[in-house]
C-alpha cells in the first residue's frame, strides 16, 4: 500500500486491509472459551499448567496447546521455575473488551434473561 493510500485511509477515519486482518486474527484467538477460561482464571494470579487443568477441568495437553496460543498472542507470559512452568496474564486489556462484551449480550437479553453475564 503506498505513503498516499494510508494517509488517505488515516484520514477517512478508517483501517487499513492489514489491520483489519490483525483484530481478526486476535478476535478469532479469543473465540475460544477454552482460552476465555484460563485468562478468567489467570485474572487471580499465576498458576502453573497442572493447576489450571484441575481449575478448569481440562485436559493438561489442552491446557498447554491454549496457553501456547495465548503466549504467541502476548496476553500470557511464562516464568519457568524448576520443572514447574507458570503463567501469569500479560494483556490486561481482554478484561475491559469482555465487559464489554458481556454488557452487549445482557442488554441483549435483557427481557429474556437466562444467562448471567455479570462478571
Amino acid at each position: 500500500m503506498s505513503a498516499l493510500s494510508n494517509e488517505n485511509l488515516k484520514q477517512s477515519g478508517k483501517l487499513g486491509k492489514e489491520a483489519l486482518e490483525s483484530i481478526s486474527e486476535m478476535l478469532r484467538m479469543l473465540a475460544e472459551p477454552a482460552r476465555l477460561a484460563l485468562l478468567q482464571e489467570l485474572k487471580g494470579g499465576e498458576k502453573t499448567v497442572g493447576e489450571l487443568a484441575i481449575e478448569l477441568e481440562i485436559g493438561q495437553p489442552s491446557v498447554s496447546k491454549h496457553l501456547g496460543i495465548l503466549a504467541g498472542a502476548n496476553l500470557v507470559t511464562r516464568r519457568k521455575e524448576g520443572v514447574k512452568v507458570y503463567y501469569s496474564i500479560q494483556g490486561e486489556f481482554v478484561f475491559p473488551l469482555c465487559r464489554l462484551v458481556c454488557d452487549k449480550l445482557a442488554a441483549d437479553q435483557q427481557n429474556r434473561a437466562m444467562i448471567d453475564f455479570s462478571i
